[in-house]
């Protein structure tokens, strides 16, 4: 019987499937020496962010068929070893998409609502002149830059119209022009977005174009009463001069979901910011939402499996499939 290796807490559920069509190793520990001992000879492996699947592990398993990660994004796997190697490299992009919308909105109304330095506040016995600060904004008729219109910031655009009656422009120069709503303004310019948002929202995966695309040239653009939303992944944004800018006051706040350095390391000066809200790359983490990635990355594995073509195939063009 074919192994399965699940290198992460999941679902009893998820766990059920796997076992449909194999044998299944579970380390839920998500340790890295612990991972290189078991690897070695599987079939599959269900793989969470915490390990770096890279050539030498690859290597380390010979019967290695397919990768399935939970998640969308798949910047933990090197695409282009695992596509050599003749390694199916599968994503969930579908499973986590209102998840992670919902937590970007959430972001929205907490960080221009200014909800956690005011609770702090009150907590400190600074009820009276808190509530004369005026930091909060209306976020009614303000407008939402959408920086990657592919599911999520779809999602994201359509619950800020309907919630908060935002204006929405939007850059993605990888989509056809029929993909965006009625009501919805596309821009050609990158650069306009940064400069006419009152919330700007990142939606891009992490990869050569955009590693540390969003630096000073176009963070600089950005109004001082506007705020920074990142729950895409870490590297594509310059935190540093995020940084820079909220303690010049020429950005009003920004929230994150992921980070450069994860776990942050000591003294991360992000985190410090009085300005900043951080959640530790737990956007799609909800109760639902982890037991439906698991299911679907599962779901997965088990095509492959039994004979049958999996729905979401990362690297499916160079594959030639």
């Amino acid at each position: 019987m074919k192994k399965v290796l699940v290198n992460e807490k999941v679902s009893s559920d998820a766990l059920d499937i796997l076992k449909k069509a194999g044998e299944v190793v579970y380390m839920p520990s998500g340790d890295h020496e612990e991972f290189k001992k078991l690897v070695k000879d599987v079939t599959a492996v269900m793989l969470d962010t915490t390990i770096k699947f890279t050539p030498e592990l690859m290597d380390m398993a010979p019967g290695l068929k397919v990768i399935s990660r939970t998640g969308t994004g798949v910047d933990n796997v090197d695409i282009e070893a695992a596509t050599k190697r003749g390694i199916m490299v599968l994503h969930t992009p579908d499973a986590n998409t209102v998840t992670v919308a919902e937590h970007t909105v959430a972001f929205i109304g907490a960080v221009t609502k200014h909800l956690l330095f005011l609770d702090s506040e009150t907590r400190q016995g600074k009820f009276k002149t808190a509530r004369r600060y005026y930091l909060p904004i209306d976020l009614d008729g303000k407008t939402l830059g959408v920086i990657g219109f592919g599911r999520i910031g779809k999602q994201v655009a359509k619950k800020c119209m309907a919630a908060f009656n935002m204006k929405v422009i939007i850059y993605d120069p990888y989509i056809n022009d029929d993909v965006v709503p009625s009501g919805i303004l596309r821009y050609s310019n990158e650069e306009d977005i940064y400069k006419q948002a009152d919330v700007v929202s990142i939606h891009v995966p992490h990869n050569k174009e955009t590693s540390n695309h969003v630096g000073e040239k176009l963070l600089s653009l950005m109004k001082p009463s506007a705020y920074l939303i990142n729950t895409a992944r870490g590297n594509i944004i310059d935190e540093a001069y995020v940084v820079k800018m909220l303690n010049e006051n020429r950005l009003a706040g920004a929230a994150f979901d992921v980070l450069a350095n994860e776990p942050p390391i000591e003294n991360e000066e992000f985190l410090n910011s009085p300005k900043t809200i951080i959640s530790p790359h737990s956007a799609a983490l909800t109760n639902e939402c982890t037991v439906r990635v698991a299911c679907e990355a599962a779901t997965g594995i088990v095509d492959f499996l039994e004979g049958r073509m999996p729905k979401s195939i990362f690297n499916r063009k160079g594959l030639n499939l």
